[in-house]
């Protein structure tokens, strides 16, 4: 079974996929701030049948990150980046807060993370899988959300990039697109009952995306079922960006 990182772990798609990891019995660690969220994941999941470690980390303290994964003794088989943040307003009203914490969270930690864990791969001559979890905005825009949309724009042009990179030292890497996902982050939009209207009827398949619709693409792409996958964006979106 594989070794996998889930970094931004403790809430909605993250919690999902590492309850669902470890329950198939990988070695799952998970990254997250809230180190009660990581706890009660733990606590949620019977101790004697899974192998999952928990570690309180701020994600974007870029010295806390490198030290975590400098401390490690063997490489990860997978990476798993959902950590996110949404703040939503139309463009003349952004403030400068809401692009830097964005691009923080949405761009620089997913590309730290990818350095830090291919460093250790390459340091230990171990291939290994990368999902970094962009969204169906890196190809649609929308009301209120042009940071966001630009951020995970930017995960899809680094993981282009990335590939050129790392395919030599056979590392993969790949992101996740989900249209809009009922998660704790998206709660307060999706609680607007003209707003979760207007996105239902723009999904042909007809529904929400719910956290569990990512868990068997991402298991797929840690397999070595995909191990001629790279590069791809893969859009679990119900449909929305296909018309």
């Amino acid at each position: 079974m594989a070794r996998i990182l889930v970094a931004g772990a403790s809430r909605g798609i993250g919690k999902t996929l590492t309850e669902a990891f470890a329950v198939d019995g990988h070695g799952v660690t998970a990254l997250a701030r809230n180190r009660a969220h990581l706890d009660e994941i733990r606590d949620g999941l019977d101790e004697d049948d899974v192998s999952l470690d928990v570690i309180s980390i701020d994600l974007t303290d870029r010295h806390a990150v490198s030290s975590f994964f400098e401390t490690q003794n063997e490489p990860f088989d997978a990476m798993i980046v959902t950590a996110g943040i949404a703040k939503h307003r139309r463009l003349p009203e952004i403030l400068d807060e809401d692009l830097d914490d964005t691009l923080q969270m949405n761009v620089a930690v997913p590309i730290r993370c990818t350095r830090a864990f291919t460093r250790l791969a390459i340091k230990h001559n171990r291939p290994g899988s990368i999902i970094l979890f962009s969204s169906q905005l890196a190809h649609v825009g929308a009301p209120e959300r042009s940071v966001y949309c630009a951020s995970k724009s930017a995960v899809e042009g680094f993981v282009r990039g990335a590939v050129a990179d790392l395919s030599q030292y056979q590392i993969r890497i790949n992101t996740v697109c989900p249209t809009f996902t009922e998660t704790e982050m998206t709660r307060a939009a999706l609680s607007d009952p003209v707003f979760r209207q207007s996105v239902e009827v723009k999904i042909p398949l007809g529904r929400l995306g719910q956290p569990e619709d990512c868990v068997g693409v991402c298991q797929l792409l840690v397999s070595d079922a995909a191990s001629m996958i790279t590069g791809a964006s893969i859009r679990v979106d119900g449909g929305w960006t296909a018309l």
